[in-house]
């Protein structure tokens, strides 16, 4: 019996290798051909398949090489997509990379080796997802086509949520996380900054997809001295995406240094490089919005880090180095640009002295900041269907993909204001089940910060805990287009999973202020 097992074990691996030199053979045959022909483009198309089936095999072996090259896809997507004629195949490739990875972690789940992650504001959550589902429905809906943009703008990538939590296993798997993110932020942000200097053509093809355009080469003017400001949108289609990623990487790279200053041994070189080079790409931008972030990111995270770190004089002093060596970093780098490139930083300090500062008579803070997009609110109300909604995804980002497609005009409805969208959207009951939701995360997110306040991880928690607020809080009243830009997107989610996955890494480390003190004072 065991001899007649041997011989099916050997009959069955001379299969596989007679299966595998026909299609060694056949791949030998179909190249040659190719090449012999000329047919140069389905190598490519080969060499693509080989590539994503060997990625697939991959991410299934191990899901959390899934999160580091969706990352890394994530932010190099556009550049491949503005150089290949804004290919709309380009939209899925992310979502195929994510769907590849949620399988693996429901395989590893059923294998019972992936961390389960219980959100106490689930249920708050599945209230929003549940009239997300019915308002793919909506019969005044302009086509039913926008429901599934709509969804998979508002909630695909909240299992990300479960990955950020599964993926913080101990210290290095969080060292790992910030190091890949801070390199990737030297690239961009550089990039960027030669992009402002150089030029728009810079990064960019010398033509760009009609609907690429106007987002790609964008110049702005300041009001009184009427000086050109190229907006750079470095590897990205466009200045609005590469200004969210840097107010990104810079909280991101902040809560980082504070917790490695507290770190024995720990050299945040590469960190403050980061975020010494973000801070000047962030004032390069000419966005607005990007600089104000970028000061009152600074004075809250300051702030929060004088709360929540300081327990003693020596913990006031590890308080000052990081907000020191921040300062130092990001004041290197802004020199050295003014000594360098007088010109090009003027421009941008004109534009932004002119259209911000209260003295200017052409100052815009005011309006801009409060009565437009609470015009913008109330502009909903003259609009159809308020009431119940025009459907999730009919004035969402990348509506007009979707008219293209189905060859039809795009909604004439719409709405900047975030508040106004979902009201556009979702009825009237939308605003108030996001703000439902939202609040509730924000609730359970401070109690994890709270907890984790006189501990190294408490600046890292923190700039988590503030991104969720600039994202789903504060800048929805000026528009939901960060958050339904899939980089945001995809980073919250990330963020809430590893922020309540913190507290599960102090284990057995050593509370960094006095013994007495606890977690609730």
């Amino acid at each position: 019996m065991q001899n007649a097992a041997t011989d099916i074990l050997r009959s069955n691996r001379f299969r596989a290798n007679v299966a595998a030199l026909g299609l060694i053979a056949l791949g030998a045959w179909l190249l040659s051909h190719w090449i012999i022909t000329g047919q140069f483009r389905m190598l490519i198309v080969a060499a693509v398949i080989v590539v994503g089936a060997l990625v697939f095999l991959a991410i299934l072996q191990n899901w959390r090489r899934g999160i580091y090259l969706f990352l890394v896809w994530l932010v190099f997507e556009d550049f491949i997509r503005k150089f290949s004629g804004n290919s709309t195949g380009m939209f899925f490739v992310k979502d195929i990379i994510a769907g590849m990875m949620f399988i693996s972690m429901f395989a590893a789940w059923r294998r019972h080796r992936l961390p389960v992650f219980h959100p106490k504001f689930a249920k708050w959550l599945l209230l929003f997802v549940g009239l997300g589902i019915i308002q793919m429905f909506n019969p005044n809906t302009p086509s039913y086509f926008y429901g599934p943009l709509g969804f998979k703008l508002y909630f695909f990538y909240v299992p990300m949520m479960f990955a950020g939590y599964a993926y913080l296993r101990d210290e290095k798997d969080l060292q790992l996380f910030v190091k890949l993110n801070m390199w990737i932020a030297l690239a961009v942000a550089g990039l960027g900054i030669a992009q402002s200097i150089v030029g728009p053509d810079f990064l960019n093809p010398s033509q760009l997809a009609p609907e690429l355009q106007g987002l790609g080469k964008l110049v702005r003017e300041s009001p009184l001295t009427h000086v050109s400001v190229a907006r750079p949108t470095s590897v990205f289609v466009s200045d609005g995406r590469f200004a969210q990623f840097l107010i990104l990487m810079y909280l991101l790279g902040f809560g980082a240094v504070g917790y490695l200053l507290l770190k024995k041994r720990a050299k945040p070189r590469l960190l403050l490089a980061a975020i010494g080079v973000t801070a000047l790409a962030t004032i390069m931008t000419g966005s607005r919005s990007a600089f104000i972030a970028l000061m009152v990111n600074t004075l809250v995270l300051v702030a929060a880090s004088s709360w929540g770190i300081t327990a003693s004089a020596r913990r006031s002093l590890q308080v000052g180095r990081t907000v020191w060596r921040v300062t130092f970093a990001g004041g290197i780098a802004i020199l050295l640009a003014a000594l360098i490139f007088p010109s090009q930083t003027s421009a941008r300090w004109a534009f932004y002295t002119e259209t911000l500062s209260p003295a200017s008579s052409a100052s815009e803070f005011q309006y801009r900041a409060w009565q437009y997009p609470l015009d913008n609110v109330l502009s909903v109300f003259d609009q159809p269907n308020w009431i119940f909604g025009n459907g999730i995804g009919t004035a969402s980002l990348g509506i007009q993909y979707v008219s293209a497609a189905i060859e039809e005009q795009r909604p004439s409805f719409g709405a900047e204001s975030g508040y106004g969208q979902l009201i556009l959207e979702l009825g009237i009951i939308g605003p108030i089940l996001w703000l439902l939701w939202t609040c509730v995360l924000f609730w359970e997110s401070w109690k994890i910060v709270k907890s984790l306040r006189h501990t190294e991880f408490f600046p890292f928690s923190f700039a988590l805990f503030w991104f969720l607020v600039y994202l789903l809080g504060i800048f929805t009243f000026y528009g939901l287009v960060a958050y339904q830009n899939y980089l945001m997107n995809v980073y919250a989610w990330l963020f809430v999973g590893m922020l309540f996955r913190l507290p599960g890494l102090v284990g057995n480390q050593r509370a960094i202020s006095a013994p007495h003190a606890n977690a609730q004072s």
